[in-house]
């Protein structure tokens, strides 16, 4: 996991500015994003947002 949930996040930019500091800290992983809903507590998307240049 990289670094502690976003909750309560609303402003775009910052999980993409999150999503680049992943990127570059670690260059050869596959990143998922998870999304939660914050009423019944329960994962409700998860897609993967960046993949290394050799992934298959």
């Amino acid at each position: 996991m990289w670094k502690l949930p976003m909750f309560g996040c609303t402003d775009s930019a910052q999980v993409m500015k999150e999503l680049a500091e992943c990127k570059k800290e670690y260059p050869q992983a596959w990143i998922r994003i998870i999304g939660f809903d914050n009423v019944p507590q329960v994962q409700c998307i998860m897609f993967i947002a960046s993949r290394p240049p050799d992934g298959y």
